[in-house]
């Protein structure tokens, strides 16, 4: 008996249905961020893979890619250099590519908006004043961020044993992102971007 997932993918019903993810950081003119690096950080709020390849002698079928920002908020704050909507719209621009065999065999190539919640972000202006009688008063954007969906591949692959993935994101323009110290002196924390991969796990044809 299959479970069939896509008119080119059927998984026996004794595969282990998994997902694995990786988490990088978003930095000021990184214009590539490189995930699931062959040494995890082995830290489970970051990620839940132990290493690339994958560890066993199980053949693994690549099902579904995902990409979500970790923040459900990016606010406007022009004394620390963070523009919500110029930030939002570069991770919407990005692009990813996804290969294998050390980049010998590229499978996917799209804009990572085809991965990715992004049709739910918004923005939103909020007023607010600063602490004195006179003060004008300022508007502010806030972008509200989505969770991720799970976006099946229209091609899935298969990754042999001991097989190594590679997966980047692309920014067209990396040089909106605010740099580490802006993040944190405006109180926001540091901009992170996760990307998720759904498995199946199987064992090896005899």
């Amino acid at each position: 008996m299959s479970n069939q997932i896509s008119k080119k993918a059927i998984v026996p019903a004794s595969a282990r249905i998994k997902t694995y993810f990786d988490t990088q950081q978003v930095t000021q003119n990184g214009a590539v961020v490189n995930f699931f690096p062959p040494n995890s950080t082995r830290k489970i709020t970051r990620n839940n893979y132990v290493g690339n390849p994958f560890p066993g002698e199980l053949k693994r079928r690549v099902l579904a890619l995902s990409f979500e920002v970790t923040k459900q908020f990016i606010e406007d704050d022009e004394a620390n250099n963070i523009d919500a909507r110029g930030i939002v719209n570069s991770l919407k621009d990005a692009g990813c590519i996804l290969q294998a065999d050390n980049d010998n065999k590229e499978f996917l190539r799209v804009p990572i908006s085809k991965h990715s919640n992004f049709s739910g972000t918004g923005m939103h202006m909020v007023a607010g004043t600063a602490n004195t009688v006179d003060a004008p008063v300022v508007f502010k954007r806030i972008a509200s961020l989505k969770s991720a969906d799970e976006y099946r591949l229209a091609d899935p692959f298969d990754l042999a044993v001991n097989q190594t993935l590679s997966l980047s994101v692309h920014f067209e323009d990396s040089s909106v992102f605010p740099s580490d110290n802006d993040w944190v002196t405006s109180g926001q924390g540091l901009l992170y971007l996760r990307a998720s991969i759904v498995v199946a796990e199987m064992k090896p044809e005899k």
